[in-house]
């Protein structure tokens, strides 16, 4: 999860926690405040899709799914007026069994600044483009197709999102630089140098053959927000740019893949409004460039005769009291999988593409109820269908079936947070 100034409080402890505190709120200088947050999720759901029954295998409709986080840290205020601290973010793996699973470390990261001056964080965390990215519509149910619940959905099935925080936005090692707010403006620079956690070293700089997706490398985001009231009205825009270069690769083809013969280097734009009144909030997002996304949680580099990927989102939601309720509508158009296996319909291209680009589009509207503080109650129903001509999705490989998926699901589920 992510978001600011949208969030609502049945995400409040992630955006807290997450996104690097502003500065710390302790008492006063000289003084340190120690957290242990966490939050328990559980959900129930039931979806169908295309690929419930293929291949020989049927996948369950009906699904329990959930999860344990924590988020230690303290926040320090010296006597000079420097603000420092950490902040981790500690999650568990998903296992079919209780005794397989494990702890892991998604986030950590410190940071020094002052209120004057701006901040610097250090570590595993969110870039500019988490920070500052507006108009998604994710603060209601348990955050629509960027949610938890789709994941009961069959992968190959579920929707690729447009506006995910892929692991370069999140968990790789980076530097940021968080300005201070001025007279509504704020805005933020990242350098990312390679895809890897902060105890991982050296990188690569090349590899013997072409990566199936590309590599990016030394990746600089740099991104804005302005938040303002105008009497009744509230509003928020927000704009984000990020570009990387490239690991270079030998071109030489992997077995059983056609494989691209380059990549363009990764450029990206983001931008979204929102205006708030009376308890509605409307608007939406853009992204736009160089890019490829053929998972839920990562981009790649977009191959020489791709395309450039585009998506887009409207969305509105509703708050009074304790309920949040609100829906949204996406589509996004990219590059689409670089299949493997025999191409048995002559579907795959020199370039080693499909001869159709992968389109997705996806609706979700739902509830978040706050029966008592740190107590949430969702509702959520998502609907998702997907199309890549000369790509069957129930394996991933060249073929002409399965060219198109449909999907839906409705699901409750609560969130515990301290």
């Amino acid at each position: 999860m992510k978001k600011i100034l949208m969030a609502t409080s049945a995400i409040g402890v992630t955006s807290l926690l997450t996104l690097g505190a502003a500065f710390a709120q302790t008492a006063a200088p000289g003084s340190v405040t120690v957290h242990l947050n966490g939050r328990i999720n559980w959900y129930a759901g039931i979806e169908g899709s295309s690929l419930d029954s293929v291949n020989g295998t049927k996948t369950a409709t009906d699904s329990f799914y959930g999860y344990m986080r924590l988020y230690p840290g303290f926040d320090g205020v010296a006597a000079n007026g420097l603000h420092y601290g950490a902040s981790t973010q500690i999650r568990m793996n998903f296992e079919s069994s209780a005794s397989a699973e494990t702890l892991y470390v998604f986030q950590a990261y410190g940071y020094l600044g002052t209120p004057e001056l701006g901040q610097v964080s250090f570590g595993q965390q969110n870039g500019p483009t988490v920070l500052f990215e507006t108009g998604t519509f994710e603060g209601f149910n348990d955050g629509a197709w960027f949610g938890d619940l789709p994941v009961i959905i069959p992968e190959n099935a579920e929707v690729i999102y447009p506006f995910v925080d892929t692991g370069y936005n999140q968990t790789s090692d980076k530097l940021v630089y968080l300005s201070p707010t001025i007279a509504g403006f704020q805005f933020a620079f990242g350098f990312t140098p390679n895809n890897t956690g902060m105890n991982y070293s050296p990188a690569l700089t090349s590899v013997d053959t072409t990566v199936l997706g590309g590599t990016p490398k030394n990746l600089l985001d740099i991104g804005g927000q302005y938040t303002q009231t105008f009497g009744p009205v509230g509003i928020q825009v927000g704009a984000d740019y990020q570009y990387a270069g490239q690991v270079a690769g030998t071109n030489a083809q992997t077995a059983g893949y056609q494989t691209p013969t380059g990549y363009k280097n990764l450029s990206i734009f983001s931008g979204g409004a929102t205006a708030t009144i009376s308890g509605v909030t409307f608007g939406g997002n853009v992204v736009y460039g160089d890019y490829n996304e053929v998972s839920g949680y990562s981009f790649q580099m977009e191959p020489d005769g791709g395309q450039a990927a585009i998506g887009w989102l409207a969305g509105a939601q509703y708050t009074k009291g304790p309920l949040t309720f609100g829906a949204s509508y996406f589509g996004f158009n990219t590059t689409g999988d670089l299949p493997g296996g025999v191409d048995d319909g002559g579907t795959v291209t020199a370039a080693g593409l499909t001869t159709g680009q992968q389109m997705d589009a996806g609706f979700a509207a739902g509830a978040t109820y706050t029966l008592v503080p740190g107590v949430n109650l969702f509702l959520d129903y998502d609907w998702g269908w997907r199309h890549q001509g000369g790509l069957d999705f129930s394996n991933g490989n060249a073929g002409t079936q399965h060219n198109t998926v449909q999907s839906q699901l409705f699901g409750v589920g609560t969130q515990i947070q301290w």
